[in-house]
């Protein structure tokens, strides 16, 4: 284990020869072909693109693997499994060879660079630079050299002008063909590698992980462990986690991050929130277990988005500040069995709405998870819940301090208050659900351009909930104005203050303090319809 260099070369050999490789539950490679461009400018000009983070395989975790260049081919038997670094990996391999083959895909994904030696320029092929004279494709001068691209009688045939062919063949351009070329197939670039042994324990790659502090890796984590309980049953499984995603997607508009349903099923199967005995648990666990787990996590977090839509009118994960809040409420639902009371109806919508607004999720995650998950399996309740935020936070109930700003906490709450008071529509008269509104500001971001800063403008206490056509329709008409042909009634119910003074451009800052003041007091008054009062005195 160690910190070490390679040579693009020598990791795209292996990529190449199947050495190094995928969890068979990676995500798919999602680069745009102008994102793999500005990869390829950075390493041209020697700038650094980052270290790739290596786990070598343990032989008897017999993990699933899949190939990088084409899933359809089998991968070595001690294969490097790449845990920070794939998009990087997949995108100098697809630059190379012109194509890689994907799951779920019959047709190849296939890219197109070009390279400007005159004006040392990279861009993806479109009209008026693949034909153009000057550009050369990249995988083509890899595969056959410079010498082959810039040939002249070649690019005569390509009717570029003796002038152009002259330019482009003179030893300065041909030797920084040169240097892109050896990029892919020499020495000339090298990048920090960080491999981890096979022998290191889970508990040091997770400690691993957070040092390295890469963006994505902890997701990577439940995928290695959906990869290791995919071997009881091979095939089944991982296309029942698919079909799930799937599902969600399509009845609710919910686009669920696998990581999330892993730690549930976690938490389900084991009573903890931790991931760090993941090996322990996917290899004592056996095929029957492992479905009747899946089935129960499914189950259990069906109802969760059912009980969100039904108690307060969340149809879409896109309103949601964070997924994690999802997993002690699904192990929550899992215990209950379907069966609940109205207060502990109430509880759970408190607890989503608190645990959101008030980030619990947002630093030592696992911890956090762990500890709640714990006091949901001693007490098949929420109760225990309440307590341990209030102790983290000093208090429960909402303060305008703690709203202030542009947050999706501050959105969440504000707009499940609207729904509950029945908002609607300024025009129409529609009611405000979180699949057909737009996020609209009160006061025009157009107005207040120049005099604001933009943080202040986009504040939360600045944003109504219409209707895509309501919300064109006002576009940036004055306050003091289009307010006054509002129904009052309609004004009131999302909180807008009714001082038509505030209205004016000048009185901004004004209207941000009343309307942050009259959305913090419903949303409070909302929160106790719940029982919130019953843990705060507790």
């Amino acid at each position: 284990m160690g910190l070490a260099t390679s040579t693009v070369n020598e990791l795209l050999t292996d990529v190449e020869s199947g050495r190094t490789a995928l969890p068979d539950m990676q995500r798919d490679f999602v680069w745009e072909n102008t994102k793999v461009r500005d990869l390829v400018n950075a390493l041209y000009r020697n700038h650094p693109i980052g270290m790739l983070l290596l786990w070598e395989t343990n032989p008897d975790d017999n993990i699933p693997m899949t190939r990088i260049d084409d899933v359809s081919k089998e991968t070595a038997k001690y294969a490097h499994l790449v845990i920070d670094g794939q998009q990087r990996l997949t995108s100098l391999y697809l630059v190379k060879h012109g194509e890689i083959f994907q799951h779920g895909s019959s047709e190849p994904r296939t890219i197109e660079l070009f390279f400007n030696p005159l004006e040392e320029r990279f861009e993806v092929g479109m009209p008026g630079v693949r034909d153009a004279p000057g550009w050369f494709n990249l995988t083509s001068l890899i595969q056959e050299g410079e010498t082959a691209v810039a040939d002249r009688v070649k690019l005569g045939k390509l009717s570029w002008s003796a002038d152009e062919i002259e330019r482009a063949t003179s030893y300065e351009m041909m030797k920084r063909l040169g240097e892109v070329r050896n990029i892919f197939v020499g020495s000339r670039n090298s990048v920090p590698v960080f491999s981890i042994g096979s022998t290191v324990d889970y508990e040091e790659v997770t400690q691993i992980f957070l040092d390295v502090n890469s963006a994505g890796t902890r997701i990577r984590v439940t995928e290695l462990l959906l990869a290791l309980l995919a071997l009881k049953v091979p095939g089944a499984f991982k296309q029942s986690i698919r079909t799930f995603v799937d599902r969600l997607q399509e009845e609710y508009h919910w686009e669920v991050d696998i990581s999330v349903l892993v730690r549930c099923l976690v938490a389900i199967a084991a009573h903890e929130g931790k991931l760090k005995s993941f090996r322990a648990i996917a290899k004592s666990i056996d095929a029957d277990s492992l479905s009747t787990y899946w089935h129960q996590t499914e189950e259990a977090f069906s109802a969760c988005v059912r009980m969100l839509d039904e108690n307060l009118g969340i149809h879409t994960t896109d309103i949601l500040p964070s997924q994690q809040v999802l997993i002690p409420l699904t192990y929550y639902l899992a215990t209950k069995k379907g069966s609940f009371t109205a207060e502990e109806s109430d509880d759970f919508s408190l607890w989503f709405l608190l645990a959101s607004f008030w980030q619990r999720y947002s630093g030592s995650t696992e911890t956090q998870l762990d500890a709640d998950i714990r006091t949901i399996h001693v007490s098949s309740s929420l109760k225990g819940l309440f307590a341990s935020l209030r102790k983290d936070v000093g208090r429960l109930l909402i303060d305008e301090d703690r709203f202030a700003g542009r947050s999706r906490n501050s959105r969440l709450l504000s707009y499940v208050t609207a729904r509950a008071n029945g908002a609607e529509d300024w025009f129409k008269g529609h009611k405000i659900t979180s699949t057909d509104y737009e996020e609209h500001h009160i006061i025009p971001r157009s107005l207040l351009k120049g005099r604001y800063d933009l943080a202040l403008i986009d504040d939360t206490s600045n944003l109504a909930f219409l209707t895509e056509k309501a919300n064109k329709l006002i576009s940036n008409a004055n306050p003091a104005t289009y307010l006054q042909s509002i129904d009052p009634t309609k004004l009131q119910l999302q909180c807008v203050p009714s001082d038509r003074a505030l209205w004016e451009l000048d009185r901004y800052p004004d209207f941000l303090r009343e309307r942050r003041r009259l959305l913090v007091e419903t949303i409070n008054n909302y929160l106790k319809t719940l029982g919130v009062e019953a843990y705060v005195q507790s």
